[in-house]
């Protein structure tokens, strides 16, 4: 069926870049997204009230270590496309980078205003003397990040971003190249567990012979700003030489945890305790995005009481985070808190497990996952651009 006239866009006026400097302007900025994406049957539609408030100046705590600028694309008067420029200065000093970001980047197939919108975040980076632009990230890699490459038929997890090809094709039009792929793993529930059950296993006799103990517990909501601080002590600690890393800092850990502390299963949320000191973690979710594509991106008493409904019957999880502490990594704690994890999820009924993201370079986990029976199954990509020259 060939598209009515009234659907065609209109490419014949030019395209105006502006930029959202108050607050109803960022309002638009954010609620673009909804009306270019609301009918696509994959994409999964973000709490609006969480997008409002990660992009606003005052309220996310990202932004008392960032300089952020929003820009539209607009052909006449209408929205064609959105962008942010960002400096993250805790990136910067991290790693000795003086490197810019972009992210929030939404447009129509049009490798036009794509360009134009790159442009206008270079030209912002640049005159703050910044070398290259890197994205997408919305903001930092604490966040969701990565233009999707990989699995394109397949919706996304929670806090994961779905695109399509043409998306990566347009930045790449745009002068843009690889910087880092990050890898989506799947671990199936019926996968045969064998040979990571044999694993674990030795690596706990290993653990044994040495005269040391090894458990895991559960996440404790009743002292939850205490499991809080214990997360975000294993996080920087067991994160700080990865590629892209920027620590947590104590504002962004409380407020991310005060936004998933609803949602969170203790049973997935797993410390592992060597000789009763908690030595690292394995940090899930239950996929609610099972839930919130029937929301619209709205969350009223309508939304909520569908949320209750449903909840019992997502079947999927994620896991977000899985680390050890550096001295204690050849101890194969990893294994032991991926099984651990695995007997959670059949606790819990659920059927499948995604395991993201993970540094394409990182091959020293992405050898453990495969080898518990983990598959790839989507692939995201950060872009990068020299601004020098």
């Amino acid at each position: 069926m060939l598209p009515s006239e009234a659907n065609i866009p209109d490419r014949s006026q030019p395209i105006r870049i502006v930029k959202c400097r108050t607050p109803r302007a960022v309002d638009v900025f954010c609620d673009f997204v909804y009306k270019l994406r609301g009918s696509e049957p994959r994409w999964v539609p973000p709490l609006r009230r969480d997008q409002r408030t990660l992009l606003d100046r005052l309220k996310h705590p990202f932004h008392d270590h960032a300089q952020v600028e929003y820009f539209l694309a607009k052909r006449g008067e209408r929205i064609v496309g959105r962008i942010a420029a960002i400096e993250n200065f805790a990136h910067n000093e991290v790693h000795n980078e003086r490197i810019g970001f972009f992210g929030f980047l939404e447009a129509e197939d049009d490798a036009e205003v794509f360009a134009r919108l790159l442009a206008a975040a270079e030209r912002w980076a640049k005159a703050r003397g910044l070398t290259a632009l890197r994205g997408p990230c919305s903001f930092s890699t604490n966040e969701e990040c990565g233009a999707l490459v990989g699995g394109f038929d397949i919706e996304p997890i929670l806090m994961m971003g779905y695109h399509h090809r043409c998306y990566s094709a347009n930045i790449e039009a745009a002068g843009y190249g690889k910087a880092e792929d990050l890898l989506c793993f799947w671990v199936d529930r019926y996968t045969d567990t064998e040979r990571l059950m044999r694993m674990a296993r030795s690596m706990r006799q290993r653990i044994e012979r040495s005269g040391r103990t090894f458990t895991t517990r559960p996440l404790d909501k009743k002292n939850f700003e205490a499991e809080v601080q214990l997360v975000q002590k294993i996080y920087n600690a067991a994160w700080e030489k990865n590629w892209g890393f920027v620590p947590m800092t104590e504002k962004e850990i409380d407020f991310l945890a005060k936004e998933l502390k609803p949602i969170a299963t203790p049973e997935l949320i797993r410390f592992a305790l060597l000789d009763g000191e908690p030595v690292g973690l394995v940090l899930g979710l239950l996929n609610y995005n099972e839930v919130l594509k029937f929301m619209r991106g709205r969350l009223g008493p309508k939304e909520i009481a569908m949320m209750l409904l449903l909840k019992s019957r997502i079947r999927s999880a994620r896991m977000m985070m899985l680390g050890v502490l550096p001295e204690y990594r050849r101890l194969g704690i990893d294994i032991l808190l991926i099984e651990e994890f695995g007997y959670a999820c059949e606790k819990l009924n659920i059927w499948g497990t995604d395991l993201s993201w993970i540094l394409e370079r990182n091959t020293a986990i992405t050898k453990v996952i495969i080898a518990c029976g983990g598959r790839e199954w989507k692939r995201y990509r950060l872009y990068e651009k020299s601004l020098l020259g």
